[in-house]
């Protein structure tokens, strides 16, 4: 069934790192200890939702990256074990999803050049 949306809860790293522990936050140079790693491996993560705009920064940035590496093999891994309802990455623009087709061709023109 359905939950009720006060059981959801989202992850956001750029509100959830503790910005005067950057060292600690990245695991001390260990970066399956990384609060980024740990917070996609955690057994109640659903997905990973990427914003995206037309200039695409997201996909220029080596953590940004990491996240999606780590999602598809997360993702990957999940079709194997059909375990839980993780929905992988979910690219999401201002006009909508492009996973669910609910959002502007413009981004998606972007990415194909």
């Amino acid at each position: 069934g359905t939950r009720p949306w006060q059981s959801t809860a989202y992850w956001v790293c750029t509100f959830s790192n503790n910005q005067y522990e950057v060292q600690a936050e990245l695991g001390d140079g260990q970066w399956d200890k990384s609060s980024f790693y740990l917070a996609l491996q955690s057994e109640t993560c659903r997905g990973t939702c990427m914003v995206l705009d037309e200039r695409l920064f997201p996909l220029e940035r080596s953590w940004c990256l990491f996240e999606l590496l780590q999602t598809m093999l997360r993702a990957e891994n999940h079709a194997r074990s059909e375990q839980g309802a993780f929905e992988g990455m979910l690219f999401c623009t201002a006009s909508g999803i492009m996973n669910h087709g609910d959002a502007g061709s413009e981004v998606s023109l972007r990415i194909g050049q």
